[in-house]
């Protein structure tokens, strides 16, 4: 029985081959069968955990299901289930999954969370190490036919999917929507990708420009075949077929690259497999992504080191634009997210009845490809600090602009803790002066104070200090030190 992701794949290629065109064939590219495929039909979905996490579809139960394996290259763990309510349906399938692993959009005919047509796309959140909240995407999303094989952007804001509604250019389509503060927008058709053949099982990588799909068009080497295609700002380049050997005279679907590797993964109906779909490992990627910059930690409790569940908003300093949204995993308080580089960011953590957490963050452009590790310890508010992110010109208390979507942060602390008092406290590096520092130091909490104050913060609720180089949080022997130095934190008084 064909998967029913694919259902309409069967009716263009399962029974009438194309004749098979000139295309590339790369040499260099090893195939390997993965170590988990069954008899039934097996494709990949997404991978997390810097790729040591590969989420793949499986009829081995006789129902299509959501499974995960660990591991590396071609050798994984056996397939387990996923916990949760997404595979309450007769069918579950095509996971996609944002960078931090706590956000799935998936496909399911006849769920228990009624839907809109024949197959339609659903979302869940990860609560408690289990998928919960399970929600159709709404008939702004879905149609009343068939809507499937969904690819999310690393930061969730973008949605790839393949659709046969009608309107489009023939077959299956793939289309987009981006997700708003109103929610999903309409599913725009990608002109640029589709034909009047079928195209299906989209996959955008972490770089946010690569994007392969599968598609049986005309001159391809048979069946379906998979192409790649590069974003430029709203543009996406003409496909070309990725070629041989990952290419073949049979099915060929659901290509996924690992980020940061030249290591990729996709599905085929070719001779010697195990049965139906199975899951191969191709190195190297012809096409490889971009690298991106990898930013992951543990957010934990400050007092006693428990492991938290926050929620983490990454900001860009200078446009002050939220670049990623994403939450740390509620066993474990682990967190990952994918970013560029050459920037300067915030990195701010919240959890209720918590003190918020900000840090500045510099990601060269010389670290696309490396991992940077920032852990996150969180005061609980009644007896807890937190550094403000705020900056100055060198001897001055005047407020930048950097500093705005900190102060935000506090602001919207204080509105949803109204019965809470703070102290704003300044402090400087010994460089200079001493009761000069301490006087910068006061002056620049006060501009603290009536930023909160000009913004709806009743002024009763603020006190101020300035304790100049006292209480330094590193020595002062390095320009990097003075600077974390040069501080303005707040705390909750009673």
């Amino acid at each position: 029985m064909r998967t029913f992701i694919l259902f309409l794949l069967c009716v263009f290629s399962f029974f009438s081959f194309e004749a098979q065109g000139q295309v590339k064939h790369n040499a260099a590219v090893q195939l390997t069968r993965t170590s988990f495929n069954t008899s039934s039909d097996d494709y990949p979905n997404a991978m997390t955990k810097s790729g040591g996490r590969l989420y793949v579809t499986s009829e081995r139960s006789g129902k299509q299901k959501i499974y995960f394996v660990d591991g590396n290259g071609a050798e994984w763990s056996s397939m387990k289930e996923i916990d949760g309510a997404i595979n309450n349906a007769q069918h579950s399938g095509s996971a996609t999954l944002t960078a931090d692993g706590q956000y799935v959009i998936f496909a399911a005919y006849s769920h228990e969370v009624e839907g809109s047509g024949r197959t339609d796309l659903y979302s869940a959140r990860k609560e408690g190490g289990e998928w919960r909240d399970v929600q159709n995407l709404g008939p702004i999303v879905n149609s009343n036919t068939w809507d499937a094989a969904p690819s999310l952007t690393q930061d969730g804001t973008v949605l790839y999917f393949s659709s046969d509604r009608t309107g489009g250019k023939g077959g299956t389509d793939i289309y987009l929507t981006k997700r708003t503060r109103e929610g999903w927008t309409k599913p725009q058709n990608m002109n640029e990708i589709n034909t009047a053949s079928d195209e299906t099982t989209p996959y955008i990588a972490a770089d946010g420009k690569t994007f392969y799909f599968a598609s049986n068009r005309s001159g391809g080497a048979g069946g379906f075949d998979i192409y790649v295609s590069r974003k430029s700002g709203d543009s996406f380049s003409s496909p070309t077929n990725i070629g041989t050997p990952i290419n073949s005279e049979f099915d060929d679907i659901a290509y996924i690259a690992k980020i940061n590797t030249d290591h990729a993964y996709f599905a085929s109906t070719r001779s010697g497999g195990a049965g139906g779909l199975d899951v191969y490992f191709a190195v190297p990627n012809p096409e490889m992504p971009s690298p991106v910059t990898i930013v992951r930690g543990i957010v934990s409790d400050k007092v006693t080191s428990k492991p938290l569940g926050a929620d983490i908003v990454i900001t860009d300093l200078k446009t002050r634009k939220q670049v990623a949204t994403l939450r740390s995993d509620d066993i474990t308080g682990e967190y990952y997210v994918t970013i560029p580089g050459d920037r300067d960011y915030s990195i701010t953590a919240r959890k209720p009845d918590y003190l918020f957490y900000s840090e500045r963050m510099t990601v060269p452009a010389v670290s696309k490809g490396a991992e940077v590790t920032k852990d996150i310890a969180l005061s609980p508010y009644s007896q807890g600090e937190t550094r403000l992110l705020v900056f100055f010109d060198f001897d001055k208390s005047e407020l930048k602009e950097e500093s705005y979507p900190d102060l935000d942060n506090a602001i919207q602390f204080l509105q949803e803790k109204s019965d809470v008092k703070i102290r704003i406290e300044g402090y400087t590096d010994n460089v200079g002066d001493k009761n000069y520092n301490v006087k910068l130091s006061t002056d620049r909490a006060n501009a603290v104070s009536k930023y909160l104050a000009n913004n709806g913060i009743d002024k009763s609720r603020i006190t101020t200090k300035g304790f100049g180089e006292e209480n330094p949080v590193a020595p002062n022997t390095s320009d990097d030190n003075r600077a974390r130095n040069r501080r303005v934190e707040m705390k909750v008084v009673q």
